[in-house]
């Protein structure tokens, strides 16, 4: 993936290096010996490698802040109650529309409620909620989503997740503030740079609720008009099973959501440098 800069990006103040790896497609991450003749393949072999992420601190300040605070983390095994961290994060879904890789999602970090104002609550720990805003204007314009590589964040969104963009997407401009970029070639001791992780995410199969996914092999041979039936039988059993679970309250459905990758895709540690 080309990860070029632009000579418009704002300085970078900041490295931060996640490590990552990306399970086989039966989520596993142990080592194994593969039965002699095994083709290698992303279906059947770890990939683990890091990405790098550089942060325009002098631009987007308060931004960058907000997202040091979640590796500038330290952590002790004692500890009964560590902070949440981004060396304990996923990178759960590629939105289709967009190209937008989300990360950052740090299990069992949610939003709660506590004294009528909105907090964060992990690991039993209420923590305050904190805006990740910054003044753009005439002599600060925000950046735009023009390229692969950027990263941003969710206007007004509390939480710690951020997204990468895997190509142009204008339409997040409204909606999203970029803070920083991925960085090239910063890879790994084995040479998964982070244009390689991205070109990796972005090959993964992703849910969608849409229609169902495609049979392979010869099934593949099924004729345009049966596959369009298909799909419209499951989008009507999909909208079926979604209002009823609703009308129950049963919200085990909205863990199920558009874009989730079906592999775990996991960050092993972080590291930062201030420049």
């Amino acid at each position: 993936m080309d990860l070029k800069p632009s000579p418009d990006d704002p300085p970078i103040t900041h490295k931060v290096k996640f490590n990552v790896r990306i399970s086989r497609s039966d989520g596993s991450f142990y080592t194994r010996d593969d039965p002699e003749g095994t083709i290698p393949s992303p279906d059947n072999q770890v990939f683990t490698g890091s990405v790098t992420l550089g942060l325009f601190g002098t631009h987007a300040p308060n931004h960058v802040k907000r997202f040091v605070d979640y590796v500038d983390v330290t952590y002790s095994p004692a500890d009964d109650t560590p902070l949440p961290s981004y060396a304990r994060s996923q990178f759960p879904t590629l939105d289709q529309s967009t190209g937008l890789l989300s990360g950052g999602v740090i299990p069992g970090l949610h939003l709660t409620t506590f004294g009528g104002s909105s907090a964060l609550e992990y690991g039993g720990r209420i923590q305050s909620a904190k805006l990740w805003t910054d003044n753009f204007g005439k002599d600060k314009p925000r950046i735009t989503h023009s390229r692969a590589g950027l990263l941003t964040h969710r206007n007004l969104d509390v939480l710690p997740n951020f997204g990468i963009t895997t190509r142009s997407s204008p339409m997040l401009d409204a909606s999203c503030t970029v803070f920083g970029t991925v960085l090239a070639d910063e890879g790994s001791s084995d040479g998964a740079s982070s244009g390689a992780f991205l070109s990796r995410c972005v090959d993964l199969p992703t849910y969608s609720l849409d229609r169902p996914a495609m049979p392979i092999g010869e099934q593949q041979k099924n004729s345009r008009a049966a596959e369009e039936v298909a799909s419209s039988v499951y989008s009507l059993q999909k909208d079926f099973f979604r209002g009823a679970a609703k009308t129950f309250g049963d919200t085990r459905l909205s863990n199920v959501y558009e874009g989730k990758i079906l592999r775990r895709v996991e960050v092993t540690s972080v590291s930062l440098e201030t420049l």
